[in-house]
C-alpha cells in the first residue's frame, strides 16, 4: 500500500511538473535566504489514529544548499482486544538538503525524539531515541516563493526501539519570505 501511495504522490507531482516547468523549473528563481514549512500527517483506522505535525525553518546557505531546524509533535492512540492507550511524542533535529538538478535533492537530518514505548503488558517507559536520516527527493517549485516535496528517506540507527520503520516517506512544503 505505500508503495502504491508513493507512485501516486510522485506521479501528481509530475503531472503538477508539466504544468509550471517552463516558469518555475528549478531553485534559481527561488531568491529568498529564509525557508519556512514542514509537513503534517494524519492516519486513521478501526485499532488507531496517528497525527503528526513537524514545523521547520531553513536558511539558504547557497542558492542549491539549505541547512535548518525541524520540530515534532506525535500523537499516537491504539487499542485492540487487548491493549488501549495513547502517547504524545516530541522532539527536533537538524538538517541539510542539497539540490542536485532540477529539483532532485539529496537530504540528511540528525532528530533526537522523546518517545513513550508502550508495552503488551500496558506499562510505558519514555525514553529518548537518535535517529540519522537520509536520503533524498523531489521539490516542486509552484511559484518563485514555495514549492511542494516529497522525499524517501532511510533511518540508519534503526533498532527494534524506534519508533519508524524504513524506508519513511514524507511530504512537506516550503515558502521562502
Amino acid at each position: 500500500m505505500k508503495k502504491i501511495l508513493f507512485l501516486l504522490a510522485i506521479s501528481g507531482l509530475l503531472c503538477f511538473n508539466q504544468t509550471f516547468a517552463q516558469q518555475f523549473n528549478d531553485a534559481s528563481g527561488f531568491d529568498s535566504k529564509w525557508v519556512f514549512g514542514g509537513g503534517f500527517g494524519l492516519g486513521f483506522s478501526s485499532t488507531g489514529s496517528n497525527i503528526l505535525i513537524s514545523p521547520q525553518i531553513g536558511y539558504r546557505i547557497t542558492p542549491a544548499w539549505e541547512f535548518g531546524t525541524r520540530l515534532t509533535y506525535n500523537y499516537y492512540s491504539y487499542k485492540d482486544a487487548y491493549i488501549k492507550f495513547s502517547t504524545n511524542n516530541y522532539g527536533g533535529g537538524l538538517y541539510t538538503s542539497y539540490d542536485v538538478f532540477r529539483g532532485l535533492f539529496a537530504y540528511a537530518e540528525n532528530e533526537v525524539l522523546n518517545y513513550e514505548k508502550v508495552y503488551f503488558t500496558g506499562e510505558k517507559e519514555r525514553d529518548w531515541v537518535h535517529s540519522i536520516f537520509v536520503g533524498g527527493g523531489y521539490k516542486q517549485y509552484f511559484s518563485s516563493k514555495g514549492y511542494a516535496l516529497i522525499m524517501i528517506l532511510y533511518n540508519l540507527n534503526e533498532t527494534i526501539d524506534s519508533p519508524y520503520q524504513n524506508p519513511m516517506f514524507r511530504v512537506g512544503f516550503g515558502f521562502g519570505l
